[in-house]
């Protein structure tokens, strides 16, 4: 469970001179449309977390637990969520514009229509994952997982896919 607050973490957001959240504890909460953007959250759990319509522009996520949590509609653009745990989460509608996603997990995500144009997606583990209707326009995916992907209508245009497993073009 959470070892703060929603109310505090509002707080927190409004005090401009707080810039770095790490190593705490936000599961379970409802954390629904707060905008954390332009910070350094690392290490923190998010897991099974309400993060609908949440924005995260230009946040460092790096290592960060998002599992189980709901995503839709969130705006991860720029952000940095290295190695970050997304496997089982929500991320419909979701944008990942240009965010560097290197070795995040996604295993049986559901990303049906979200953005991942421009994004680096390198080693990334997508197994299972939901990418119906997912642009991944211009992304860079080398590395990537995508067995037993559901890729239907997903596309792919100037999309690096160098030595990606689970996908022939």
């Amino acid at each position: 469970m959470a070892n703060i607050t929603v109310a505090k973490i509002k707080e927190l957001l409004h005090d401009k001179t707080v810039e770095h959240l790490t190593n705490l504890n936000f599961s379970g909460l409802d954390l629904s449309g707060l905008d954390f953007s332009g910070m350094t959250i690392a290490a923190t759990d998010f897991s099974s977390t309400s993060l609908k319509k949440a924005k995260f522009n230009k946040t460092f996520l790096a290592k960060c637990n998002f599992r189980k949590s709901d995503m839709a509609n969130a705006d991860f653009s720029e952000a940095n969520l290295k190695e970050a745990d997304l496997c089982l989460t929500n991320l419909e509608n979701a944008s990942f514009s240009r965010a560097n996603m290197q070795g995040a997990k996604l295993v049986r995500a559901k990303c049906k229509k979200a953005s991942m144009s421009f994004a680096s997606l390198v080693g990334c583990d997508l197994r299972e994952a939901n990418l119906t209707d997912v642009s991944f326009h211009g992304a860079d995916l080398s590395k990537a997982n995508l067995t037993s992907a559901d890729t239907k209508n997903a596309s792919f245009k100037n999309a690096k896919l160098d030595d990606i497993k689970g996908y022939k073009p």
